[in-house]
């Protein structure tokens, strides 16, 4: 037998993940597109794949260096249809699933394609359409050039790992499923969103927000319809607020369910549940529901493998009496259903499972969804909807696990005074208890989000190195409902603070830590935290900030939404000054004595590298330990979707960090 062997950083290139799944009208296949690194190219890779939902009969249906996502069946099963993205462009293709070529059908300009969906009769496709600004110039190539000058003349002008904007917009377009004649349906100086056809195909519904000032206001989102023949738009007048993820109709057209809430804009980075919705297609009749379950309806589980931030759109049932759409529970990620009548939600799969996007069949009898566990990277699973059986019907990463010594992490309730709280451990592989081991807190970016029930490469990778690794969900997460998600507004390194000490001394309880080795690290608020527990506390021999923020007056201005800050803060720097110098790290920079390692992406747009570019100055200039990494090129994301050879190198410095100052 093979000996085992640990997990490496360079691992990253033999994952395999399945994304976007797609169940066929008769619910015996599913397509979806597996993700892979390429450790020459350094670059990301997808391919189409197809297999029973019984998990038989895995077949690959495009090779080679491509880029091929977004695959949806026609409403007949014989076609897929999917996009190909080539640099600065992409197209809709056809594959018939009987085994032909796939075939290049739309001949659109330079831009972007997503959020492709066949018409009930199978003759168009629907679809998003950006193309790219005149004033954007690309080379022989089709790669961007860096243009002469930018001129800004609204506040939302840049999107993190989108870039800048240029002067196009995203809008609803129509194509022939035979011809790929392509036509535009919707104009105006607005972005459309999650366009969805109607049960009988004569209108289109998508989310938007088509008000003056309207990017000030960035979840004020509209609902509106426009036939498929691309007449005048018609706002439907349902409630204001957030619209999230999708919308979908009832089957008989008369009704609209979405995600979001029907709270006036003020954002609060996530702090209002994102729920179930339903109007009439008329504007009236609007319900809520799964209030009963206090959580967001939002995919925001944390990690460097399993995708996050997704919603998939409401599902009906083809009887109109329920529907399925998500939550984030506790680490997990559920598939619930909802009863029309009575406005509860129940879940309805593994009640461990950490589900990403999900897709069903004509009938509901069976859902499909990529999701991540514990021990093993992302796979996909079938979910019976009528008794809610659940199987995994891909090994994508089976051999690399079985090939791996690792132990397996632990989840962890613990408290801190009255609150309840929990988390997940991982230990070196052929741990012993009698032994006194260093220690790594891994502290969560968002702040609303949740660490959870995933593979987790990074955290592995330090377990390996030798460290006990404790992540933790503290008040300000996602999760644990509505109250505790809020707690944190206004303040935000505080209760976050206790709950995440009262973490370090539950794990120094154990008997095998060692408390003079303690090690802390996080990414974006997970930075800021790191940056706030140094400049507060003497207890941790090293730390590593990424993507922080240390300057939350700054932050109002130089973060791509910071002005979404007035309402965490009781106002702009301007009205509650007092506040944002309080709550920000760099007012007790003299107080930091801890070895600081600062990594940071230099086209981060999200906590601009000018957060890091003071916390390194400062402690320069005070003579303290601290080194700084920069990366080029790379967005907020680089721990997650950037340059493989960047995110080898990221852990890397990381790992060699903690071992100069605990080992």
């Amino acid at each position: 037998m093979r000996k085992k062997q640990p997990i490496r950083i360079d691992d990253i290139y033999k994952f395999k993940i399945p994304l976007e799944p797609s169940v066929s009208p008769d619910g015996k296949q599913v397509l979806f597109s597996v993700e892979k690194m390429h450790k020459k190219d350094s670059t990301y890779y997808t391919n189409l794949y197809m297999s029973d939902t019984s998990g038989r009969n895995l077949k690959q249906l495009t090779f080679g260096k491509r880029n091929d996502h977004s695959p949806d069946w026609s409403p007949d099963g014989k076609k897929i249809a999917f996009v190909r993205k080539r640099e600065t462009a992409s197209q809709i293709w056809i594959l018939p699933t009987d085994g032909g070529k796939a075939k290049h059908l739309t001949k659109l300009s330079r831009g972007t394609v997503s959020g492709v969906e066949w018409s009930p009769d199978g003759t168009k496709l629907l679809f998003l359409f950006h193309p790219l600004g005149k004033e954007v110039k690309v080379d022989k190539k089709g790669k961007s050039k860096t243009p002469v000058f930018r001129h800004i003349k609204n506040i939302w002008f840049r999107l993190d790992g989108q870039g800048y904007f240029d002067s196009e917009n995203t809008h609803v377009w129509v194509a022939n499923a035979k011809t790929g004649a392509a036509k535009q349906l919707v104009t105006g100086d607005y972005d459309d969103l999650f366009p969805c056809w109607s049960p009988n195909g004569k209108e289109i519904v998508f989310i938007s927000l088509r008000e003056k000032d309207w990017r000030l206001r960035s979840e004020e989102l509209d609902i509106y319809t426009v036939s498929a023949k691309g007449s005048k738009v018609r706002k439907v007048a349902a409630p204001a607020g957030p619209k999230f993820g999708g919308i979908s109709y009832s089957p008989d057209g008369k009704t609209l369910a979405y995600i979001g809430h029907d709270k006036p804009y003020q954002d609060g980075w996530g702090a209002d549940n994102y729920i179930l919705n339903t109007v009439s297609i008329k504007g009236i009749n609007h319900r809520e529901y799964g209030k009963n379950l206090d959580r967001m309806s939002e995919m925001i589980t944390l990690g460097d493998i399993t995708p996050s931030f997704i919603v998939t759109a409401p599902i009906w049932h083809p009887n109109g009496k329920i529907i399925y759409y998500g939550i984030s529970n506790e680490g997990r990620q559920h598939i619930v259903v909802a009863d029309i009548n009575t406005r509860q939600s129940q879940i309805v799969c593994d009640p461990d499972a950490v589900a990403c996007t999900w897709s069903a069949d004509s009938d509901c009898s069976i859902m499909v969804y990529n999701g991540a566990s514990l021990e093993s990277p992302d796979e996909l699973y079938a979910l019976d909807l009528n008794n809610s059986a659940t199987k995994q019907i891909t090994l994508l990463n089976g051999s690399y696990v079985n090939s791996k010594n690792f132990s397996v992490a632990e989840e962890i309730k613990f408290r801190n005074r009255r609150q309840k709280l929990m988390g997940w451990m991982i230990k070196p592989p052929d741990f012993n208890p009698k032994k006194k081991y260093p220690f790594i807190l891994n502290i969560h970016g968002g702040p609303r989000c949740q660490y959870g029930r995933t593979f987790y490469h990074e955290m592995y990778v330090l377990a390996q190195a030798g460290y006990v690794v404790m992540y933790t969900n503290p008040r300000g997460s996602q999760g644990y409902g509505e109250k505790f998600a809020k707690s944190i507004r206004g303040k935000w390194a505080e209760p976050a603070m206790s709950d995440l000490m009262a973490a370090v001394d539950y794990a120094i309880s154990l008997g095998y830590i060692d408390k003079n080795r303690l090690g802390v690290t996080g990414g974006s608020y997970g930075g800021y935290m790191t940056n706030w527990i140094v400049t507060h506390s003497d207890r941790f021999k090293a730390a590593v900030t990424q993507r922080c923020v240390s300057d939350l007056s700054s932050m109002f201005g130089n973060s791509d939404i910071g002005w979404d800050m007035a309402w965490e803060f009781g106002g702009t720097p301007w009205e509650n000054r007092e506040s944002y110098i309080k709550w920000s790290p760099i007012t007790y920079i003299d107080k930091c004595t801890t070895p600081l390692l600062i990594i940071h992406s230099e086209f981060d747009l999200r906590c601009n590298i000018e957060q890091g570019d003071q916390m390194f100055t400062a402690l320069k200039y005070l003579k303290r330990e601290v080194e700084y990494v920069r990366f080029p090129e790379e967005p907020h994301g680089l721990s997650r979707h950037g340059r493989p050879d960047r995110r080898e190198a990221r852990l890397n410095f990381i790992v060699n960090w903690f071992n100069k100052y605990l080992k």
